[in-house]
């Protein structure tokens, strides 16, 4: 069993910095983008808030029949895990 909790473990650390990684480069990329470009603007600030979110969501989930709120500067999420 310590074989696969070691697995488990390097996959989790890879997937986190992973998403770290790319979060990392889509804000240096929000960064280069002009306001003028509003559809390029609006895409890569939902791709570094999704990368944010999914990043939060692995280190902080909850188990089933529980609710988290995750809040940022200027939005919140709410995720309900269902019991079933």
């Amino acid at each position: 069993m310590g074989d696969l909790h070691q697995t488990v473990e390097t996959f989790y650390r890879k997937v986190y910095e992973t998403l770290r990684e790319l979060h990392e480069e889509a804000a240096e990329i929000k960064e280069d983008v002009e306001e003028e470009e509003l559809a390029v603007s609006e895409k890569i600030e939902r791709t570094e808030f999704a990368l944010q979110l999914s990043r939060d969501v692995l280190e902080n989930f909850v188990d089933s029949g529980k609710i988290m709120t995750i809040n940022y500067d200027d939005r919140a999420v709410t995720i309900e895990v269902d019991s079933k």
